[in-house]
């Protein structure tokens, strides 16, 4: 039997057939890895733009040596041999500890065995820390170094004597120094080591000077005298500006420490309390009704203050925690004197004669722990939050297993 084939129905049933669309899932991923490649470029060239004064061959070669030790260590950094017979200077940097002792300047790193070295002929070496760098100043010299954990940036000599020096946490940094004809001087750079500008007072002895987080401002606190008394005066400045943008008057007020916040307001810690202005107005201020006994103030965040007290025969250490804009985080009290305390963090760390004392904050949670130790001088908290003890030939940072609640 013949079969006979209707065209026209053969058409009508090709129009309805369903076509499927291009598949383009290699084409969005092969966009997505060219969008990919380019954002990796874009930061190399951003990097090597914003840091090329770092791209140094010692650097490389340093920066080689500590991924090596990273690769090949078993344990981390645990202790440090002070150099016995010399007074040693010491700082939390990194997840490390800088060191002056003698006339060097070491950086001991938290990768255990790498560590570097700069002969520095200082009497009197002190250190200022930020995120960055370390500067090392002869207090009463005229020497000054900047470097961090593998290389040198500035190495110069000053023409007058440093009384003091500070550091924000971007790396600008303010010397105070004796100035000749003057009674005190400050000179500012910024966090590439450029000179900014130069304030010379005929008025005040500067006892200390800060720097704002932005690295557009900066304080100084001046004694003076008025009206046959000695009196402290804060003056804050505009870089470059001569005229005092605004000035706060402390009368006869004993101020232990004058600092930036991590927001750009001053922090001033005094016999009687702790202030905090912003645009030369007092935003927070919280009273002392007992002497201070030690204290912590950092750019970086909280504040933790010790008072030592009586009761009952027994002494006692009260403690407050303070937030970065001064509001109350937590109080407590532990027995026993305080030799010394550090605070960085999420982590407060208060020295006893016997025991360490260590208070954690993340959020609102809030914890205290209890850790042994027999000799210790000493605390100071690095960059991740991690206690190092300090002894009189040795610093030794706490390991986790030994601590006990």
């Amino acid at each position: 039997m013949e079969e006979r084939i209707d065209l026209k129905k053969q058409g009508k049933l090709k129009n309805n057939i369903t076509r499927f669309r291009q598949d383009k899932r290699l084409a969005v991923t092969g966009a997505l890895h060219s969008l990919a490649l380019l954002g990796m470029l874009a930061c190399v060239v951003f990097g090597i733009f914003r840091y090329q004064d770092d791209l140094r061959p010692e650097n490389l070669q340093r920066l080689a040596s500590y991924l090596k030790a990273a690769g090949t260590m078993t344990d981390p950094f645990s202790e440090y041999r002070f150099e016995a017979g010399l007074d040693t200077v010491y700082a939390p940097f990194s997840a490390g500890l800088a060191v002056t002792s003698g006339d060097t300047y070491s950086f001991v790193s938290g990768l255990g065995d790498s560590s570097y070295s700069i002969q520095l002929r200082y009497n009197h070496p002190s250190l200022c820390v930020s995120e960055p760098y370390v500067l090392v100043y002869d207090r009463g010299g005229t020497g000054i170094c900047v470097a961090n954990g593998y290389a040198e940036y500035l190495n110069t000599n000053l023409s007058s004597p440093i009384l003091t020096a500070s550091m924000n946490r971007a790396g600008a940094f303010a010397l105070v120094t004796d100035e000749g004809g003057y009674r005190s001087a400050v000179t500012v750079y910024d966090d590439r080591q450029e000179l900014l500008c130069k304030w010379l007072t005929t008025q005040y002895y500067v006892l200390f000077a800060s720097i704002d987080p932005a690295g557009e401002h900066f304080a100084v606190l001046g004694l003076g005298q008025q009206d046959m008394k000695l009196s402290t005066k804060v003056l804050y400045f505009a870089i470059g500006e001569e005229e005092a943008a605004w000035k706060v008057d402390l009368g006869e007020r004993q101020v232990y420490s004058m600092t930036h916040d991590k927001s750009g307001g001053l922090v001033i810690v005094c016999d009687d309390g702790i202030d905090r202005y912003v645009d030369g107005e007092l935003t927070r201020s919280i009273p002392f009704t007992q002497s201070v006994r030690l204290f912590s103030a950092r750019e970086s965040g909280e504040v933790l203050v010790a008072f030592e007290t009586t009761e009952r025969s027994n002494r006692i250490t009260r403690v407050l925690l303070l937030g970065d804009q001064l509001e109350m985080l937590w109080s407590g009290q532990f027995e026993g004197v305080p030799r010394a305390l550090d605070c960085q963090d999420g982590t407060g760390c208060l020295l006893m004669s016997d025991r360490l004392e260590q208070i954690r904050w993340h959020h609102d949670e809030i914890t205290t722990r209890t850790v042994p130790h027999d000799g210790a001088r000493d605390v100071v908290v690095n960059d991740d939050g991690e206690p190092i003890l300090i002894y009189s030939d040795r610093a030794e940072k706490i390991a986790e297993e030994s601590e006990e609640s």
